[in-house]
């Protein structure tokens, strides 16, 4: 019988019954199994990451479905993914749509009255002028708003929950799909379609100013509207047309969330943390 370690119970093998704690010996402490240790980490990571990739870009909604059945094993965990996404995204920003500039907000006819008594308000408690406000927003305000992306996670699983709510389904079940659907807005408008653009200017030397920023808008709108459509009649199985009239009011919904809800959040909270 061996004493674990971890929870102080008597048991036998090479794994407490328990709480699951390995039985280290010696040889555990060895660089051999340190090198064991990392290739195993990067082999594991390396399949569950790509197969997950792979699965949301070209089966939208069937890491979704299956996840929520039980099928985990294969699958990196999606707010893992979320996450790891997000941070691929802030280590190398190719489209910085998340933030708006200080001035937006001032300027915003839905909000500019609150942000301008924000702005105010937060010159005197911090007693800082108006330029060195707007420099250092500028600078808080880049990682703030990619850090902040998991707002739409939350903001989701509520638009999923209210228009599927004859389904029954679980709360996880919508957390789950809004998950997937959100590291696929990422990766897909801020990480690859910016990529893509570049390789285009690139080969056919198109000018990226050519590229306005309503075009790029409508091309996400329609690739995110088009991705959920799947996605939605992968999880839910409602008919066709129920399927795009929920799609369309859920990107919709999704859209008027980033622009108006999510970049007044990031302000608020840049100026938060000046």
């Amino acid at each position: 019988m061996e004493l674990c370690k971890n929870c102080s119970k008597h048991f036998e093998g090479d794994f407490c019954s328990f709480c699951g704690q390995k039985k280290y010996t010696d040889k555990d402490k060895s660089l051999a199994h340190i090198f064991e240790e990392a290739l195993h980490f990067l082999t594991h990571f390396e399949g569950s990451f790509f197969t997950s990739i792979k699965t949301i870009l070209f089966y939208p909604g069937k890491l979704a479905v299956e996840y929520c059945a039980g099928i985990r094993k294969k699958y990196y965990k999606p707010i893992s993914l979320f996450f790891m996404v997000v941070i691929i995204y802030l280590l190398n920003p190719m489209y910085s749509g998340l933030n708006q500039e200080y001035r937006y907000f001032k300027d915003n006819n839905v909000y500019g009255s609150m942000a301008k008594a924000a702005i105010v308000k937060k010159m005197a408690n911090a007693s800082i002028t108006e330029t060195d406000l707007m420099v250092e927003y500028g600078q808080k305000s880049k990682s703030l708003s990619k850090v902040l992306l998991f707002v739409f996670i939350l903001s989701s699983t509520v638009f999923l929950s209210l228009l599927y709510y004859k389904q029954h389904k679980w709360l996880f079940d919508h957390v789950i799909l809004a998950t997937e659907i959100n590291t696929i807005f990422i990766l897909l408008i801020f990480i690859l379609f910016p990529l893509l653009m570049l390789l285009i200017g690139t080969i056919f030397r198109i000018d990226e100013d050519v590229i306005s920023d309503e075009f790029f808008a409508l091309i996400s709108f329609i690739a995110f509207f088009t991705y959920n459509s799947v996605a939605f009649k992968t999880m839910f199985n409602e008919s066709t047309i129920k399927t795009i009239l929920k799609s369309l009011a859920f990107t919709i919904l999704h859209t008027l969330f980033f622009i108006f809800v999510y970049r007044f959040i990031v302000f608020k909270v840049t100026l938060w943390f000046i």
